[in-house]
């Protein structure tokens, strides 16, 4: 199966929200109280790399899809 990025996923709480760029690379939207926090991850060692890989395939039922439409919405509210 082939991917096509980017990615859009969040947490099942709610408070995160991520867009994989690539196998290597995802921008991470946090809420902290009333404000969003903004971590763009380089994953350079290996539990980055399976962190990744988790989030694409929502293992362990603590990611879900959404569209790049909720994802951005949030991104614009965060700036």
């Amino acid at each position: 199966m082939s991917l096509h990025y980017p990615i859009y996923r969040k947490s099942l709480s709610g408070k995160s929200y991520y867009r994989i760029e690539s196998v290597s690379i995802f921008l991470e939207l946090q809420q902290l109280g009333t404000r969003w926090l903004q971590h763009e991850v380089h994953a350079k060692i290996l539990p980055e790399r399976v962190l990744i890989e988790d989030m694409t395939a929502c293992r362990e039922g603590l990611y879900m899809p959404i569209q790049a439409e909720e994802f951005n919405a949030v991104l614009e509210s965060a700036q």
